[in-house]
């Protein structure tokens, strides 16, 4: 059974692949859990950080709104 330091070291992983995007640490948790009670499964053994789910570039920075008189 994976431990609790496996699936947050591989959840950090996660989210740092997706951009380190904010609100989303239970979705990576949970994620990181399944893919490796997959790997105990299947008898895959080692700690693998799962690919990008997509290669997006970095936003763009939104002008700031200018006020109307």
């Amino acid at each position: 059974m994976a431990t609790e330091e496996q699936i947050r070291a591989l959840a950090h992983s996660i989210w740092e692949q997706e951009g380190c995007p904010e609100g989303k640490h239970e979705e990576h948790y949970y994620r990181a859990k399944q893919i490796l009670e997959e790997q105990e499964a299947t008898g895959s053994a080692g700690f693998e950080p799962p690919p990008p789910v997509i290669n997006l570039p970095p936003p763009k920075k939104r002008k700031s709104p200018t006020r109307r008189k």
